[in-house]
This record gives structure tokens, C-alpha cells and sequence, in this order.
């Protein structure tokens, strides 16, 4: 029986774990097949992304229709033109597409990890200093393994769906610890 007296949150508290639960367990499962099918994960994020640059290239394209100027119009319009070619060489060609976003992210992976390293380099006082230099280097040395390995077509249509489906899994299990954490709570 339900107290009346029952505060909102306490009320979120005793129903809300159960839809952490849940979309925890439907996220796990998502990173789950996406790790099973690394190479449809990948094409399909890679689509969403082509599709998504053509979308906003069109968009571009239609809002150049009411610059006047030609100088901010030109702008405009080549931002466009590569937003759309962009776009349609994703979609038209999936793989290579897919090709090409892996090694941006394995080339973000590299230039994040410097980042790391020279920040916790160059601030002398904090307090975690060492952590942040660790982890810049462990990204940047992980980095430079995966971006030597792109030439394998095998582990460079791979590598991205494996990616996505390890953080849904990490994402989804966390979820489901949030939700029984909820559940203690309430």
C-alpha cells in the first residue's frame, strides 16, 4: 500500500529503478549485437553520419537562398557543397566511409592523449596530476597500435562498432547499477 504522504522523489525512488533496469538491460543488449556485428554497427553509425552531413549540407544550401551578399553568400555555399558531397560519399560508399571515420576517431583517440599528457605536464600543482599524464599516454601508445593496424581491412571496419558496442554495454551496465542503487534507496 502506498503512502499518501509520500514525497515526489521518494515516489520516482520506488517506481524509476524499474526504467533504469530496463533501458540498462535493452542498452547492454544494443552493445552486445553491435559487438556480435561489429562491421553492421559500424556501417550503420557511418550511414547516420552521412546521412546527417546531407541533411545539414541541404540545410546550408536552402539558408544561402536568403544571404544577398555574394561575398557571405560564397561562404555559405562551398560549406555546403562539402557538407553534401561528404554526405553522399558516406552514403553512396558505406565501407569506405566507414574507413575514413575510424581513422578520424583513432587520429582524435592520438591527439586527445597528447592533450592529456602536455596539460598534466604543464600544471605542476594538481592534484591528479600523475593519473592524467598516465591515461594521455595509455590513449596516445592504444592510438598509435590501432592507427598502425588501419591497414588491415578486417580490424579498420571493425574497430568502430566494436567501439560503440563496448561503451553501450559499459553505458546499459551502468544503468542497471543505477537503477538497483535506486532500488535500495527507495
Amino acid at each position: 500500500m502506498e503512502n499518501s504522504n509520500q514525497s515526489p522523489q521518494s515516489a520516482f525512488l520506488s517506481k524509476g529503478w524499474k526504467y533504469f533496469v530496463i533501458v540498462g538491460v535493452v542498452i547492454s543488449l544494443a552493445g552486445i549485437g553491435a559487438m556480435s556485428l561489429p562491421i553492421l554497427a559500424g556501417v550503420t553509425i557511418s550511414t547516420l553520419i552521412g546521412a546527417v552531413l546531407l541533411f545539414s549540407g541541404l540545410v546550408q544550401a536552402y539558408h544561402t537562398l536568403s544571404i544577398h551578399s555574394w561575398k557571405e553568400k560564397l561562404w555559405y555555399v562551398l560549406s555546403a557543397v562539402l557538407y553534401i558531397v561528404g554526405g553522399l560519399f558516406i552514403l553512396f560508399k558505406p565501407l569506405a566511409g566507414l574507413v575514413t571515420i575510424t581513422m578520424l576517431m583513432v587520429i582524435v583517440m592520438i591527439l586527445n592523449g597528447l592533450t592529456r599528457v602536455f596539460f598534466g605536464l604543464g600544471n605542476q600543482g594538481l592534484p591528479s596530476r600523475g593519473i592524467i599524464i598516465a591515461s594521455g599516454l595509455l590513449s596516445t601508445v592504444i592510438g598509435g597500435y590501432f592507427f598502425l593496424l588501419l591497414d588491415d581491412p578486417a580490424f579498420s571496419t571493425a574497430l568502430l562498432g566494436t567501439f560503440i558496442g563496448i561503451s553501450l554495454l559499459i553505458e546499459g551496465i551502468s544503468f542497471v547499477f543505477l537503477g538497483m542503487k535506486l532500488k535500495k534507496l527507495s
